[in-house]
């Protein structure tokens, strides 16, 4: 707690008590020095204790506050990747305003079955760090990186049109290729970028908008960030 604050409560405290020492002495119309002395100090000190209990209780409230919020940070992160879990995933979107303009990356990483199948889970999970590590690393202080599952990520550009969008999503795309995964084999990531409110006007839409550009990144080889189009969906449905 600040020294200001703390030394403030103990003058108010000890400040009330001596009034109240006074009041009472008035009250019961004493008169002699000694009495009005003994009720002044004995308001001092009740004002010293509650003053102490003050602070005991105002510190308790500041201990639990920030224990409060360091629990709610650890239900809000993923353990492994130190991004943001689902959990913080589907809790930040209520808070999306549907009228601002913001962009979705949908990333997955690239025939990670495979590598985990190869080298092992727990290279796979060191693969997801360094992935995460980068991620975080190629974003502004704006936005938002999530572990949506397994080795599904994705990210979420606050205010962000989708010009800059699609630099910040390529710039992820070449860091991620880019980066130091010794002893292992490097890794690539393919990435869909939908934005709103030009490729849909709700997030849920956005969504499978930017998971559909996903598929086309997929499709056309990895290791690519595709913008998703109108005609995509429809291109999709047809080969199905």
């Amino acid at each position: 707690m600040n020294k200001k604050f703390i030394a403030v409560v103990i003058l108010s405290m000890i400040f009330l008590g001596a009034i109240c020492g006074y009041t009472c002495c008035i009250i019961f119309m004493m008169t002699r020095e000694s009495l009005l002395i003994h009720c002044v100090s004995t308001g001092i000190i009740y004002g010293l204790i509650n003053s102490l209990f003050a602070l005991f209780f105002i510190h308790r409230y500041s201990i639990l506050k920030v224990d409060k919020q360091k629990l709610e940070q650890e239900i809000r992160i993923d353990k492994l990747t130190e991004l943001y879990n689902r959990y913080a995933f589907e809790e930040d979107i209520k808070s999306l305003n549907n009228s601002s303009t913001y962009t979705v990356i949908y990333l997955d990483i690239d025939d990670f079955s495979k590598f985990n199948n190869t080298y092992g889970h727990e290279a796979g999970d060191i693969v997801l760090k360094n992935a995460a590590k980068t991620i975080k690393g190629s974003i502004r202080n704006i936005d938002k990186a999530y572990r949506y599952g397994g080795e599904e990520l994705i990210v979420i550009l606050d205010e962000c049109a989708k010009e800059l969008a699609l630099k910040i999503g390529n710039r992820i795309i070449d860091n991620i290729r880019n980066s130091d995964n010794t002893p292992y084999p490097g890794i690539t990531v393919s990435a869909g970028l939908a934005s709103a409110p030009d490729d849909a006007e709700s997030f849920a839409n956005l969504l499978k908008a930017g998971d559909t550009a996903l598929y086309r990144a997929k499709e056309l080889g990895k290791d690519r960030l595709v913008s998703y189009q109108k005609n995509m969906e429809q291109d999709f449905a047809c080969k199905l």
